[in-house]
């Protein structure tokens, strides 16, 4: 289980944010972590996948065999960022909002993922002190434990997970470890 809360992953963001070259790694991060969302979905999000007016966004799914759509609330602070996007580089509505064609999803990916492994651990130790390196898929499962301690239906993240079953999601988000771990400091007084 990676020991990062929720306000830590809020000043990793912001941190890598106060680099403007780095502003589309951020927004990248922080759609996966706020969405719980897999690297694929995230980088295949198209400017139509994106309705502005309705406050929404639609998700492919990924890993399910049939075409399965997801669609979220879209804040207002996350749609001035992908506007930031949008104007950093000039993309039409069938564009992708990361990466300029199918060819460039895989070579994002890799991007995306090696710059957290190269530089994570240093900031999160700056930030915490804590010794951690993260991973792209370590933002899905934060995102889908913060929901779990801070009291949200285990069926509810299923559903958001696109997970077959709550054991899966048990498993995944590593949830008996979590609890585990809350038995043991509350019998320590």
């Amino acid at each position: 289980m990676i020991d990062l809360k929720k306000e830590e992953v809020s000043l990793f963001l912001h941190k890598v944010k106060e680099d403007k070259k780095h502003f589309n790694k951020y927004l990248f991060y922080k759609l996966q972590y706020f969405y719980g969302r897999r690297s694929q979905e995230i980088v295949i999000l198209k400017r139509s996948d994106i309705d502005f007016d309705k406050k929404k966004i639609t998700f492919d799914v990924a890993k399910k065999k049939q075409d399965t759509k997801l669609t979220l609330m879209l804040p207002d602070d996350i749609a001035e960022e992908i506007i930031q996007q949008f104007e950093n580089n000039t993309k039409s509505n069938d564009d992708y909002i990361f990466v300029d064609n199918n060819t460039k999803i895989d070579g994002f990916k890799r991007n995306m993922r090696t710059y957290l492994e190269r530089n994570s651990n240093k900031i999160i130790k700056e930030l915490t002190s804590k010794n951690i390196t993260l991973n792209t898929h370590d933002f899905r499962r934060l995102r889908g434990q913060h929901l779990y301690l801070a009291g949200n239906d285990l069926e509810i993240i299923q559903s958001l997970y696109a997970h077959n079953s709550l054991d899966q999601t048990i498993e995944y988000l590593q949830i008996k470890e979590i609890e585990v771990n809350k038995m043991l400091m509350n019998d320590i007084g």
